[in-house]
Formats: C-alpha cells, sequence, structure tokens
C-alpha cells in the first residue's frame, strides 16, 4: 500500500514540474532514500507510466490512455453546466467556477468564466483545494454522506463544521464570508445529473460588492435554474 501511495506521489509530482526532475529531485521531494525511489521510478517506468531520459524523469505517454474516460466525463460535465456557470458569472459580475470531487480529500477545478477581480482565482483549471477550507468543498460534504462519514473517522470535522454543514445541507448551498481569505465572500451550489451530486458550482467577489445578503438572492436564483 505504501509503494503504491509513493507511486502515485510521484506522479503528482511529475505532473507539477515544468521539466524533468532527477532521482535526487525527486527522492528530496519525497522524502525518500535514493534506493527506494529508484525502485518504484523503475517499475512505474516498466509499465509505460514514467519515462526516463538523458533529462531525468517525466510523465509516461500510457497515462494518456488512461485520462481519456476522465477527460471525455469533464467535458461533458463541463458543457451540461456551461450555460449556468455563464449566468452565475454575467448575473453578479464576478468570476463562476465549476469544480468536481478528487478523491476524499481534495476537489478539482474543471472550468471558470473569468471577470477582471484580483481577488479571485487565476486560471483555475487544474488547481486543487481540501475539502473542508471553502464554501465549494463543503457543498461536496454536506451533499455526499458517503464523503462526510470518511472524513469523520479520519478525525477531519469537528463539532463546529459538522454543525455548518448541517446548516448547508438545510439551506441548500454553502457560503465563504471572508473565511477562506479576507475581503473575498463566496457562494457555492451542488449540480446534480440523473439524481446524483456531480459537481459544485461557486461564484467569488469582493466581500463589500458580494455581501451576504446578495449572495443568498443569488443563491435562491442559482438553485432554481
Amino acid at each position: 500500500m505504501q509503494s503504491i501511495e509513493r507511486g502515485f506521489a510521484m506522479l503528482e509530482l511529475l505532473s507539477m514540474a515544468d521539466s524533468p526532475l532527477s532521482l535526487q529531485e525527486i527522492s528530496q521531494s519525497l522524502t525518500l532514500s535514493k534506493s527506494t525511489a529508484h525502485g518504484i521510478l523503475a517499475t512505474m517506468s516498466n509499465l509505460g507510466y514514467i519515462q526516463k531520459s538523458k533529462q531525468g524523469y517525466s510523465l509516461g505517454l500510457r497515462l494518456r490512455e488512461l485520462s481519456k474516460p476522465l477527460e471525455q466525463n469533464d467535458e461533458s460535465i463541463r458543457q451540461h453546466f456551461a450555460p449556468l456557470l455563464k449566468h452565475m458569472a454575467q448575473l453578479t459580475d464576478n468570476t463562476a467556477y465549476l469544480a468536481v470531487q478528487s478523491g476524499s480529500q481534495e476537489y478539482l477545478y474543471i472550468d471558470a468564466i473569468e471577470r477582471a477581480n484580483p481577488l479571485t482565482i487565476r486560471s483555475p483549471r487544474g488547481r486543487r483545494e481540501g475539502l473542508t477550507t471553502s464554501a465549494i468543498g463543503k457543498v461536496f460534504l454536506a451533499f455526499d454522506e458517503e464523503l462526510k462519514r470518511s472524513q469523520r473517522l479520519g478525525g477531519q470535522i469537528s463539532p463546529a463544521l459538522e454543525q455548518e454543514l448541517n446548516q448547508v445541507k438545510e439551506q441548500g448551498y454553502a457560503l465563504d464570508l471572508e473565511q477562506a481569505e479576507p475581503n473575498l465572500n463566496c457562494l457555492a451550489i451542488p449540480l446534480y445529473l440523473e439524481g446524483k451530486l456531480t459537481a459544485v458550482a461557486g461564484v467569488s467577489g469582493a466581500a463589500n460588492e458580494l455581501n451576504q445578503a446578495r449572495l443568498v438572492h443569488f443563491a435562491g436564483v442559482f438553485l432554481k435554474h
């Protein structure tokens, strides 16, 4: 199990690198001995998930085969919710985001319609964030009982957060009023396909512009869309 976790950690490390990494860079980044890192890299290279060159190690082409179904699924989700995302950005005149769950700890931004607001995330596609630290993450937790249970078992949900998640589920949306970042307010709503929680849409902007009253109003509008 530990080798599997280390292998995936290597893939994530290489995916964030602008150029191939050396064995020393990989072992130091992941706090592994060179022999352990080399053994895992050799196995991953033989399987085609990592490729080795004179410059170092990089992602292997076999990953492209695995990612195709996920890319197609993300594109389908983007297209389905594109009208809503556009409506959210236009109505609030702020940046709107679309995110999907990525494992049991994070979510992944797969789309955004940006507005000229220096506080909002620039080019968020491909960026991951923790589930317990934002309005978007709290919607995933509030509306997915199995996910919330796993977080609870892992000690990630405090009594205060549990109470907040219950409120989110009751009202149908989540607010972040300068909790994640000063002067930035956010709204997030759940999105369903065929009765299943599929994604979360969010909008964020300056706290003095997108105040709590306006966000609550927008939540009612977007949930009816």
